[in-house]
């Protein structure tokens, strides 16, 4: 199963990745590679303009109706509502196309990171302590609810005894090397209880649409 995602930022391709690995193997009975030409593909654009997302999936639909890109079984595309790129056009767009999935992260992509808590502060070594102030322990924290999820990472990495470096606006590095562990261990249920309107329901789309082409393929 070849899937060909797009998303906005270094830091969401690993994430992102990471967790339709964990879908396809937790909930689609999908295990990859399934051969060595099976993977998560990058879909590049254009940076530099809100549109550029649009136009690239428009280019795409276009290809893909004139019979080309057939190696590909599947295509993701992960927003974050904090972005200026217009996901009402695009949502339009794909709308009824089983080729395509779409999913939004409500505020950032951090937050679906940060709804996995167990695997975060795991990574952190943080799990066995509350430091007193941050907002990750405030009362009732939800990740979805987090109006700036990066600032909470970047509180938690200046914390850690064992990160070097602190995540600021954003760290592609820290972001594949926790990808890395949550290839294998991310928590889904997890994530699903504390992104509900975000990754909830991307989780049960992306899990149909990969049981439909293991089901196609097995036809």
């Amino acid at each position: 199963m070849k899937i060909g995602l797009f998303c906005e930022g270094s830091v969401d391709f690993p994430l992102v990745s990471a967790l339709l690995e964990r879908i396809a193997a937790d909930r689609a009975d999908v295990h990859w590679p399934l051969n060595i030409v099976d993977s998560v593909t990058e879909m590049r654009f254009r940076r530099g303009g809100d549109g550029q997302v649009v136009k690239a999936v428009r280019h795409l639909k276009r290809r893909l109706d004139e019979g080309n890109c057939s190696e590909y079984s599947l295509f993701v595309i992960v927003l974050d509502r904090a972005s200026k790129v217009p996901i009402a056009r695009i949502r339009r767009m794909i709308r009824g196309d089983a080729r395509f999935v779409f999913g939004t992260a409500i505020q950032e992509i951090e937050a679906w990171w940060l709804g996995d808590r167990q695997s975060t502060l795991a990574w952190l070594r943080l799990a066995a302590g509350r430091p007193a102030g941050l907002r990750y322990w405030r009362n009732a924290y939800q990740a979805e609810r987090d109006d700036d999820p990066k600032k909470t990472l970047d509180e938690l990495t200046l914390v850690s005894p064992t990160v070097t470096v602190r995540y600021g606006r954003g760290n592609s590095g820290m972001a594949s090397e926790f990808a890395g562990g949550w290839r294998i261990g991310a928590l889904l249920t997890q994530i699903e209880a504390e992104c509900p309107r975000g990754f909830s329901p991307f989780c049960l789309q992306t899990t149909a649409a990969m049981r439909r082409v293991r089901f196609r393929r097995r036809a």
